[in-house]
């Protein structure tokens, strides 16, 4: 499992690794996980797991930026950063790490985690601007050989700055999480900033998630629209059940008060898992998790955010928080 500190890009921050022998219930010491930095005081990198291919193949993906993600009395400013990649063929202990220099796929290139096809196709989700002052946009990276090439292809987009808030701070489209139905659609169901993802223009305002289909394995995608889905943070990939439907999980909403979700007690803090009957047109609750396992509620947003599925067994599957390091386990009866 790799995690590090919650951060929107601190100085000083990067991965640690652990592993468990015995399905998460005991972890090994974490070590440093991804390609050397500079200045590990000064530097910002990510890096995840991203995806195994039937060749098993495991794909790692990130960014990097040496000197942190600086931000201003006006929000997050302009962070071109360094996509990573890395690939571990079977057999191998290493990885060997790829540096994409700002400009390859987008000027800002946020590096998530991904899928790999039933046909065997890796998908990764990115977004970022594509030049300073553009708005953020969400897309793909597409490889059909094991990871050692990669195309860019676009997922949502809308440049009007008349969505920000703040007119010095990109909005736009930016995490996703993906998901392939049994027929091998891609849904896409990605996070979206300030105007562009609200139903209401009122205060406080609440995001909602948008859903976009490919029908081509990612080459090409629907736009956007806007789902019944509030919350923030949004994991790499979900889970489809054996029943067809969708499993998402991200942060309850900052004033859930304001939408069909109802924690109990009625604070906004935890995890929303959340469940779609029709491939992401529509959700409903699934369960909130508010409590750590010791019993003591969660107080802020970071206690409990966006993670990452990580399929253990035949119907079984962990959720990796990368927070508060919480893990639990969902089976199908």
């Amino acid at each position: 499992m790799a995690f590090q500190k919650a951060s929107d890009g601190d100085s000083g921050t990067q991965t640690s690794l652990a592993t468990s022998q015995d399905l998460g219930k005991t972890w090994s010491d974490p070590t440093p996980f991804g390609p050397p930095v500079g200045d590990p005081k000064t530097a910002f990198q990510i890096c995840h797991f991203a995806a195994l291919t039937p060749r098993g193949t495991v794909i790692a993906s990130g960014s990097s930026n040496e000197s942190g993600i600086q931000t201003s009395g006006e929000g997050i400013n302009w962070r071109p950063n360094t996509a990573l990649i890395a690939r571990r063929t079977k057999g191998r202990k290493e990885f060997t790490w790829t540096r994409y220099p700002s400009g390859t796929f987008l000027a800002e290139q946020f590096l998530e985690r991904g899928l790999v096809t039933r046909k065997g196709r890796i998908v990764l989700a990115i977004w970022g601007s594509a030049r300073k002052g553009d708005n953020w946009q969400c897309g793909v990276l597409l490889s059909d050989d094991e990871g050692q090439t990669w195309r860019y292809r676009q997922v949502g987009y809308a440049s009007d700055l008349a969505l920000r808030d703040r007119p010095a701070e990109p909005v736009g489209y930016n995490e996703q999480t993906l998901f392939e139905t049994r027929d091998g659609k891609l849904v896409s169901m990605i996070r979206g900033r300030q105007k562009l993802a609200q139903l209401a223009d009122r205060r406080p305002r609440e995001t909602y998630f948008s859903r976009s289909v490919s029908l081509d394995g990612g080459e090409t995608w629907s736009p956007p629209e806007v789902t019944n889905l509030a919350g923030t943070g949004a994991s790499g990939t979900g889970i489809v059940l054996p029943d067809g439907s969708f499993l998402f999980a991200a942060r309850i909403p900052h004033h859930a008060e304001l939408t069909w979700i109802r924690p109990d007690p009625p604070h906004p803090y935890g995890l929303h898992l959340a469940r779609s009957f029709d491939l992401g047109k529509s959700w409903q609750t699934e369960r909130l998790l508010q409590q750590a396992p010791d019993g003591g509620p969660f107080d802020n947003y970071y206690n409990a955010m966006n993670g990452q599925f990580v399929q253990l067994l035949k119907n079984q599957w962990m959720k990796r928080k990368l927070h508060c390091m919480l893990v639990f386990t969902l089976t199908w009866d």
